[in-house]
């Protein structure tokens, strides 16, 4: 019977680990809205855009991310957890995928796809841990960067652009990322020498490919949305600060993907002044090693300033450099290796190594099976699950005052006898004026009483760590929950004591908990 090759078991355990941090994956706290909006598409078999579970509403819902949510309750409907886990697999394995196409067509050696392959996991992880309408751009980018490296020396397969932004464009608000990659890189490919057949046809497809967007159930609408909407100044969403100011594990992933980026822009313009030397006048191959590649050398930098700025663009950043930037990486670490003379391992460290790998592959595919049941909801992100069984056993109804991370988790459960102030959605039913008057009531209690005396809530659910809650406790609120997350208040009185929270269970809790 023949050994196994240490270098294939290798293979093999590392391809477990990487399913089981694939397959790990957290609730996110607009997850509870995503399924149940997604439910109510498909039940209704239309869009809403008129808001049900909010009493502060004003203004009409533009669901950029309706045909994701629907693509995630039916995902919910078939497979409960391991049915969201498989949809998130699916959309990270299609990012995946493009981008190994691309790397092989560029000559990528194994040893260094492998390579860059880690650099994409691990520095898109942050962004790829939930399940999210984001996970629809990412796959969907990576497919637009593919067509637009392969379109080089075929110019016809920019069409594909156009399916691309017509189903990116009912998926994810990412859609303008998309659209602004096309646009530039059709603009510097405008500048380049060519015949003037294909640069025709590249402002056409462009052309039609934006066009396209617009036949989505909003219209311009979804256009006007986002141009009011997107913007750097987001101070209160945390994946949209820059990255030096959200901590050093932020910080040190955009750096390992500058890194990168330099390498292989370095590498580039080496083989750009090496390729001169050696034969002036000499074309570039069509494909993404062109040397001088203005094109991709302007993605890369503009995701490199763009991701400093707003850390949400970070796993954009990555596929941008891994893609673009990749071979001429590959390059300079196959020039680094050959400088290595490469040992033969023994018998016995061959033996070591297929019983360590055999070992992982073993780890990797029991973390994995575990992780597809479950989708862990983290204390620190949610309230306590008793608050749901008060909110039931006393038949709660009216208007819920709430917390904004807590917003669609109260839909999820309290819908529709309860409506709440605020939730995930944001800007996509909540004016400015609606959403700073929540955030003056969190974190400026001297002015509680006029938000009060504005919306009128029957009950205020918020963290209790907030200095409003003592306030109006102090103000006549009476207390139904105490505990060391959440606090919930009544504006009736309540003849019974504020209960307190149960001890909490040893087992995790997974989506949709309580």
């Amino acid at each position: 019977m023949p050994s196994l090759k240490p270098g294939l078991v290798l293979r093999l355990a590392l391809g477990a680990i990487v399913l089981a941090v694939l397959t790990h994956t957290r609730a996110d706290p607009d997850l509870f809205g995503h399924v149940r909006f997604g439910q109510d598409i498909l039940s209704a078999g239309a869009v809403h855009t008129a808001d049900p579970y909010s009493f502060t509403s004003d203004r009409a819902w533009i669901n950029h991310e309706w045909l994701s949510e629907a693509a995630m309750f039916g995902s919910y409907a078939v497979g409960g957890n391991a049915g969201l886990v498989a949809l998130k697999l699916a959309l990270l394995a299609a990012m995946i995928a493009a981008v190994i196409i691309v790397l092989r067509r560029s000559g990528v050696p194994s040893s260094s796809l492998d390579l860059l392959l880690g650099l994409l996991i691990v520095t898109t992880f942050p962004q790829t841990n939930h399940v999210r309408p984001q996970l629809f751009s990412l796959a969907l980018f990576s497919w637009l960067l593919a067509v637009l490296v392969v379109s080089r020396a075929r110019p016809y397969l920019l069409l594909w652009t156009i399916p691309l932004l017509a189903a990116w464009v009912d998926v994810h608000g990412g859609w303008i990322v998309g659209a602004g990659t096309l646009v530039l890189w059709t603009a510097i490919g405008c500048v380049d020498r060519g015949p003037l057949k294909d640069k025709v046809l590249r402002v056409a497809v462009a052309a039609a490919a934006l066009l396209i967007t617009l036949f989505n159930p909003y219209g311009a609408g979804m256009w006007a949305f986002l141009r009011a909407t997107v913007g750097f100044g987001r101070a209160d969403i945390t994946d949209w600060q820059p990255v030096f100011v959200l901590g050093s594990a932020y910080a040190m992933l955009w750096t390992l993907t500058a890194i990168a980026a330099t390498v292989g822009i370095w590498q580039a313009l080496r083989q750009n002044r090496d390729l001169s030397a050696a034969a002036p006048g000499a074309k570039a191959d069509g494909l993404s090693r062109a040397p001088r590649d203005w094109q991709s050398i302007a993605l890369v930098a503009f995701f490199a300033v763009a991701s400093f700025r707003v850390s949400r663009l970070q796993s954009f950043f990555t596929i941008v450099t891994v893609m673009l930037a990749g071979p001429f990486v590959a390059d300079a670490w196959q020039r680094a290796s050959t400088r290595r003379s490469p040992r033969v391992p023994s018998r016995l460290a061959a033996g070591m190594i297929t019983a360590i790998a055999l070992a992982a592959v073993i780890g990797g595919v029991t973390a994995s099976a575990r992780n597809l049941a479950c989708i862990r909801m983290e204390d620190s992100l949610f309230p306590e699950p008793d608050v749901t069984k008060i909110v039931a056993d006393r038949q709660l109804h009216g208007r819920m005052l709430t917390w904004f991370d807590w917003g669609e988790y109260a839909i999820w459960y309290f819908a529709p006898g309860i409506t709440v102030s605020m939730d995930g959605r944001r800007e996509t039913v909540y004016s400015d004026a609606a959403i700073n008057r929540h955030l003056t009531f969190y974190t400026s209690p001297e002015n509680r009483q006029a938000v009060l005396d504005t919306l009128q809530p029957d009950y205020v659910w918020v963290p209790s760590r907030l200095e409003v809650v003592s306030k109006l406790v102090a103000d006549g609120w009476h207390p139904l929950f105490t505990g060391p997350v959440s606090t919930l208040l009544s504006r009736s009185g309540a003849a019974t004591p504020a209960s307190r929270p149960a001890s909490r269970p040893d087992a995790a809790r997974c989506f949709p908990g309580p």
